[in-house]
């Protein structure tokens, strides 16, 4: 028996714009974890810490780095303290309230040269605030 010529015919399906969303996908993701590993490229000897608790990774923070140097690093860039409470009210205004902060410094860096970071992220208060540390023996 034949069949008849009409009900020969296949549909498909054009994968050209699946393909296009896919390389846009793999393009984006290639973009933001380089931007993501920038903010830790920078060496630090972290302060070792007995206990310490662990970072919730489902919550983006902003990672404010202090050097041996004590300069401030935020995203990478160099930042002086006096205009880090502008980068730290856009960065607020962009999570609308939801503003979580990481600090990153070396262990050999003093006190003196964190607390002014701290003193701005509470002056905007912004209360999710964690100290980066080693897991190790403190004496």
């Amino acid at each position: 028996m034949r069949v008849p010529y009409q009900s020969r015919l296949t549909s498909y399906a054009n994968m050209t714009p699946m393909i296009d969303v896919v390389f846009l996908l793999i393009i984006f993701f290639l973009v933001s974890s380089h931007l993501a590993r920038q903010e830790h490229r920078l060496p630090l000897d972290l302060p070792l810490a007995t206990s310490h608790l662990p970072l919730n990774p489902e919550k983006s923070s902003l990672t404010i780095s202090v050097d041996l140097s004590s300069k401030i690093h935020v995203a990478g860039e160099v930042v002086e303290i006096g205009s880090l409470s502008g980068v730290l009210r856009q960065y607020l205004d962009k999570e609308q309230g939801e503003a979580s902060i990481r600090i990153r410094t070396d262990g050999a860096v003093q006190y003196r040269f964190i607390e002014p970071i701290l003193s701005e992220v509470a002056k905007l208060g912004i209360g999710d605030t964690a100290i980066a540390v080693q897991e190790g023996n403190s004496l």
